[in-house]
């Protein structure tokens, strides 16, 4: 008897850790679906392991996540008054690219780029304070792997421009921005834009493979 309701009992218990179990996944899961506030950004911005050294924080972040890129990767992306940009999702903050001497991040992309089923974020950025250049890289949002770009025919001087990214006919089109204002991250009505490389995926990597003149 008492076997039988200590049975009774052990599986009574079975089943409202598993409904709790499953009861605090779905609250995750709706959670990782809410954008979370400034406020909040700033504050795991602030205790990120990831925290750039030439960060200026004292004004807080703004947030500059394009639509596209939360509907499909549910992550949010802010910048700092020093133009230094941060990933943030699942309580996290991820610094990417550099912006000391530049503008930072000036164009991002969800885009898929290993094949392995889920988005990844492909960007570029400026930075450099003596000589100015520009930078395309991607970030996997499993690992948090950063990967930059190399461009193809390889380049023996620094790209002292900035670049904006588009998607078109399927493929990552790379354009130079003309005229580049003091926006801290551009719209398509601040640009002039001049096409020079299309993104490519050859040997488990991707290059920016560059229009011939």
């Amino acid at each position: 008897m008492i076997n039988k309701l200590l049975m009774g009992f052990l599986t009574m218990l079975t089943v409202c850790l598993l409904f709790s179990a499953c009861d605090s996944n779905e609250k995750s899961i709706e959670e990782a679906k809410k954008k979370i506030s400034i406020e909040e950004a700033n504050k795991l911005i602030l205790v990120t392991q990831d925290f750039s050294q030439s960060s200026n924080m004292e004004n807080g972040v703004i947030e500059i996540t394009p639509s596209e890129i939360w509907d499909k990767t549910k992550i949010q992306l802010f910048k700092d008054s020093s133009s230094e940009t941060y990933i943030v999702t699942n309580q996290k903050a991820v610094h990417i690219g550099e912006a000391i001497g530049g503008f930072g991040v000036t164009s991002t992309l969800p885009y898929d780029v290993n094949k392995d089923g889920t988005f990844d974020l492909v960007y570029a950025y400026s930075f450099g304070s003596g000589f100015h250049r520009s930078v395309i890289s991607w970030i996997d949002l499993k690992s948090f792997t950063d990967h930059i770009v190399k461009d193809m025919p390889e380049r023996t001087d620094f790209r002292m421009y900035d670049l904006t990214l588009k998607i078109e006919s399927k493929k990552i089109v790379v354009y130079r921005i003309a005229g580049m204002n003091e926006s801290l991250y551009p719209t398509e009505k601040d640009m002039t834009l001049e096409k020079v490389g299309t993104l490519v995926w050859k040997n488990s990597e991707l290059y920016n493979k560059l229009l011939q003149n």
